[in-house]
């Protein structure tokens, strides 16, 4: 029996909660939106998904998220969503009550709950919710999976290899300050640049980059926003906690490095499972290293405007 709660039914909350529909370890699923009888019609909508596969789940709507209990994951997609010409970053006050509101409004009923903190700026609003929750429940960010899976994308476009072949992680912050982590790369179990020199193939490094880091914005300019790709790349991490598998992915959680004089969410790929970890810093080249550092930097200023200044 495993019960998981979305908190926010909008455009990346309502297609999470349809990809969560077909997870058949989800045997109740409770949507949560403040916007009146929007969870309600999400939740009439999915069971009429369903209806034709043959089986049953359990679905509730409610308005507050108080009215959520005993929840095994808790989703937390809420929250103001970005335009073409804002960073993930100019939403860190805005999104900061919503996401304090929700940890302090469901804590309490549900004490055995991982969070998992869709809301951006991801990596700032996951370290907010760590400190509403007093630190005493499991909290991880997306992070840079979406990222990931872009850079898996665009790799296997450009070398028109299929995209199973391809193994690639992004670190960092879910952001402007992603990083790109190039010593990862291997292309049917080869170094990348073991493959370029065999395949007699060329790879321009700065283009990937530019798509990872831009093609959201293109998406929103022309769809409004982004939905499929989020929830197709979070699913991975729900089944990690959920189904214990161990795979690496590029989740965010609490790290400390001497670029910020408290502990932030930030990405370094690591194993997902009931328990965090390990991860794959001691494989990473000193630039990345260094650019995760950085990254973790500019998410604890991001952190400290959400919260205003009040640490």
């Amino acid at each position: 029996m495993t019960h998981v709660a979305v908190m926010g039914t909008g455009r990346v909350g309502g297609q999470v909660a349809f990809s969560l529909i077909f997870e058949r370890y989800v045997t109740e699923l409770s949507l949560v939106d403040v916007m009146p009888t929007v969870a309600k019609m999400t939740k009439e909508e999915l069971h009429h998904a369903i209806a034709s596969h043959g089986f049953d789940l359990e679905i509730n709507s409610y308005e507050n998220s108080k009215m959520v209990r005993n929840a095994d994951l808790i989703i937390v997609t809420a929250g103001f969503p970005r335009t073409p010409d804002m960073s993930r970053r100019d939403l860190a006050v805005k999104n900061a009550s919503v996401v304090q509101e929700i940890i302090e409004n469901s804590v309490d009923n549900n004490p055995n709950a991982w969070y998992f903190i869709v809301t951006n700026p991801v990596d700032a609003m996951s370290t907010l919710a760590n400190r509403a929750a007093h630190g005493k429940r499991h909290i991880i960010g997306t992070g840079t999976n979406l990222e990931t899976s872009r850079f898996r994308t665009i790799v296997s476009r450009e070398l028109k290899v299929p995209i199973g072949t391809v193994e690639a992680y992004v670190g960092g912050e879910h952001g402007e300050a992603a990083a790109l982590l190039w010593s990862t790369v291997r292309i049917d179990g080869a170094p990348l640049d073991e493959y370029l020199r065999k395949a007699e193939k060329r790879l321009d490094k700065a283009f990937c980059d530019n798509y990872v880091k831009e093609v959201s914005r293109q998406i929103i300019t022309f769809l409004g926003g982004t939905r499929y790709g989020p929830a197709g790349s979070f699913i991975e991490i729900i089944r990690g906690i959920l189904l214990n598998t161990g795979k690496v992915t590029s989740y965010s959680r609490l790290m400390k490095f001497e670029t910020t004089p408290e502990p932030v969410f930030v990405t370094v790929p690591s194993r997902i499972a009931k328990s965090l970890g390990p991860d794959i810093w001691d494989l990473l080249s000193k630039p990345e290293q260094q650019a995760i550092k950085d990254a973790a930097g500019a998410i604890y200023k991001t952190y400290l405007e959400a919260i205003g200044g009040k640490r």
